[in-house]
């Protein structure tokens, strides 16, 4: 009886004894494969590049190092939106960019040999955005952006359209139509072609012949909401743009655009082509008044076609990008 309490104490204190063991060995280990894996030099693979650079061979500290000088050359503050002190139009607001220095570092460092590496940028949202301003008309982009837009009212002129559009189509310009309702329920084909070329839908009201101030403002909504509806039920588009006719403004009609989350659109530069001044007149016009951000007003006349011709490629020439007014006012694209 002797011996076998003997031996279970000795059984008992032999096994706390190796688990204890056991336990340190364990501890013991992983700090030291953790002080082992910090001391680990981790180099950029032979060959890699970022930015035209070669960073192949650099450790993870003087990389990070290189990185961040190269940040400073990318970095651009936000610019909120604001309103112009004349016509009391808001200016869109531009998103700011900087390098992610860290995720670059890691994307570099995980690198394939011989690989060109993007960095990884981040947006920086301003304080204050055209959220802030939801009844303010726009007249035009931010003048920090060398873009413009230009915005087609359609009522009639049929026959130039399609002109129009292989003009468009041609030098790969994306434009903004504004469709009177009526007009759309009439051509209706003509309508999903504009975009399904890829311009943008947009609203002119129901009718060219009814003015917007002789409407209560229940009746300028409910005008506006029937042209949503067509153009939705034509291209399953809801436009966010709302142009009256005849350039009219009242405060009756922003609050109604406004209840409709959407906005009222003017225009900077007017190509007057209703007038037929000429093709070239038309064009000259615009590339003497081209700016940053310029919103110009066109319509399908038989004069248009040619027009766009000359101011395509002239505008394209003093650097301009042409875009839709979407893109014209999209905080992210510079």
């Amino acid at each position: 009886m002797k011996k076998f309490l003997i031996f279970k104490t000795i059984s008992f204190k032999s096994i706390l004894a190796i688990t204890i063991l056991f336990i340190v060995l364990i501890i013991l280990f992983w700090g030291g494969a953790k002080h082992l894996r910090s001391w680990k030099t981790v180099e950029v693979k032979p060959g890699v590049t970022c930015l035209g650079e070669d960073v192949s061979g650099l450790q993870e500290e003087e990389l990070t190092l290189v990185v961040g000088r190269k940040a400073q050359d990318f970095k651009k503050p936000p610019v909120d939106a604001s309103l112009e002190p004349v016509t009391g139009g808001v200016i869109p607001e531009i998103n700011g960019v900087q390098m992610d220095i860290e995720c670059t570092v890691k994307r570099i460092l995980e690198a394939y040999p011989g690989e060109e590496v993007s960095p990884v940028f981040i947006s920086i949202e301003p304080q204050i955005t055209m959220e802030d301003y939801p009844k303010a008309p726009l007249y035009r982009g931010n003048p920090d952006k060398k873009q413009i837009a230009f915005l087609i009212n359609v009522a009639w002129g049929n026959e130039y359209i399609e002109e129009m559009l292989e003009v468009l189509d041609r030098y790969q310009v994306s434009c903004t139509f504004f469709f009177v309702g009526k007009w759309a329920e009439k051509n209706p084909e003509l309508v999903r072609q504009i975009v399904s070329r890829g311009h943008e839908a947009a609203n002119h009201g129901y009718s060219d012949s009814v003015l917007m101030s002789q409407l209560s403002p229940e009746e300028m909504e409910r005008d506006i909401e029937k042209t949503n509806h067509i153009v939705r039920e034509l291209t399953g588009v809801n436009p966010v743009f709302f142009s009256s006719h005849c350039g009219e403004l009242n405060e009756d009609l922003l609050e109604a655009c406004g209840r409709l989350n959407m906005r009222m659109v003017m225009w900077s530069l007017d190509t007057v082509d209703w007038k037929l001044p000429g093709a070239e007149v038309m064009a000259e016009k615009i590339l003497a008044g081209a700016h940053n951000g310029a919103t110009v007003l066109m319509h399908p006349t038989e004069q248009t076609p040619a027009a766009l011709e000359i101011m395509i490629p002239g505008l394209q020439e003093q650097g301009f990008t042409l875009v839709s007014l979407s893109r014209l006012i999209d905080p992210d694209y510079h």
